[in-house]
């Protein structure tokens, strides 16, 4: 969860914030084997055809994860995860 919301917040070496370009010269997090896996799973969710049909896996992780994060956030007004509130 600490990776979704640094990589939803500040952005990591791919995947960042709307409100952020991600920078290709950034140096890589502490965290950088999780935070890679992570922002895959993002890349392949915002582009993934077949996650409305419910038909990827990817993609149920991917909102598993959400969800997760969801239930557990202490800010949800002020957080910057998608679909967090």
């Amino acid at each position: 969860m600490d990776c979704l919301e640094h990589i939803c917040t500040e952005g990591c070496t791919s995947v960042g914030p709307l409100d952020k370009e991600p920078s290709i010269k950034r140096q890589p997090c502490s965290k950088f084997d999780t935070c890679q896996g992570l922002q895959l799973l993002i890349r392949h969710f915002a582009t993934c055809k077949r996650r409305t049909k419910g038909g990827c896996l990817r993609c149920k992780r991917m909102w598993q994860i959400l969800r997760l994060h969801a239930s557990i956030c202490d800010q949800p007004n002020d957080c910057q995860v998608p679909l967090c509130r």
